[in-house]
């Protein structure tokens, strides 16, 4: 009884791995009229989950980074970093894909944090000599 338990355990498990790997791959395969760089870029969005943080590289040379929306089929969605707004673009005006890093809007790259360690020496250097004069005053 426990050996044939097992085996439909496996059975079913086999089922639903299968099922998973196919999904991404029958996305793609719903578009054939899509050229190969276009249905490259689709299977590379597939990867993402919904609002996950992505790069895109467009054809003309501009970037825009975002949260990614809902995937159709010749374009996808986008909610663009620096303005909160929905941006759709087409698969065959991308020409790259990365993975990105959160971002709060423009300013907020790591070059453009403001340093905050002189603005604390200075200010507990002032702390210092104000508690020695109050010190010597006594």
């Amino acid at each position: 009884m426990k050996r044939m338990l097992d085996r439909k355990l496996v059975f079913c498990l086999a089922v639903a791995l299968a099922t998973i790997a196919a999904a991404p791959v029958a996305l793609t395969q719903q578009n054939p009229s899509l050229d190969k760089h276009a249905r490259k870029i689709e299977k590379k969005l597939t990867r993402f989950p919904q609002g996950y943080y992505v790069q895109v590289d467009l054809r003309d040379g501009s970037a825009s980074l975002g949260a990614l929306g809902a995937l159709s089929g010749s374009s996808f969605k986008m909610i663009d970093a620096d303005n909160n707004r929905t941006v759709t673009f087409a698969y065959s005006d991308v020409a790259e894909v990365h993975k990105g890093e959160q971002y709060i809007g423009e300013g907020s790259e790591p070059g453009h944090r403001p340093h905050l360690l002189l603005p604390v020496v200075i200010g507990a250097a002032a702390a210092a000599t104000a508690i020695a004069l109050v010190e010597t005053l006594r």
